[in-house]
């Protein structure tokens, strides 16, 4: 457009709007990928953790130091994660918030349970823990990455 006063024709309007329209669904669409990396690195980290905790629970080596610290790293991260993006789909502040609060509550109550149920260890509640945790995070990745 060479003359910012000049009108456009209807296929002109047309193919200027199909464009925009263009632009802004990229745009939405890589907005979900950050927020779908969290959930995965959650899912993977919280999988890891709960299999490390059996692996190393009882030999002193400070497990639940280890497990404290990564976690409260996870947590950190994770809320920072969307403070970095500059584009979100509709609706992102309430699906990440109830997703991530979901995985948390999830993430403490399996650990929870661990120490009280299981002071000396069970590979199998732990191993199962992992499942359910990767399966809740990688859940949530792909309800963001869907929306």
């Amino acid at each position: 457009m060479e003359q910012p006063h000049a009108t456009l024709s209807a296929a002109e309007a047309q193919e200027l709007l199909a464009k925009a329209q263009g632009i802004a669904s990229t745009a939405t669409k890589a907005a979900a990928w950050p927020a779908a990396m969290v959930f995965t690195s959650l899912a993977i980290l919280g999988s890891l953790l709960m299999i490390g905790l059996e692996i190393v629970a009882h030999t002193g080596y400070g497990a639940p130091l280890l497990a404290s610290s990564v976690g409260l790293w996870a947590v950190i991260s994770s809320f920072t994660w969307p403070l970095m993006q500059r584009t979100t789909k509709a609706g992102f502040s309430k699906r990440f918030l109830t997703s991530l609060a979901a995985y948390m509550v999830l993430y403490v109550v399996a650990l929870l349970v661990a120490f009280i149920a299981f002071p000396h260890g069970n590979p199998v509640y732990y191993v199962s823990a992992a499942i359910v945790l990767a399966g809740v995070g990688l859940a949530a990745a792909f309800r963001e990455l869907r929306a």
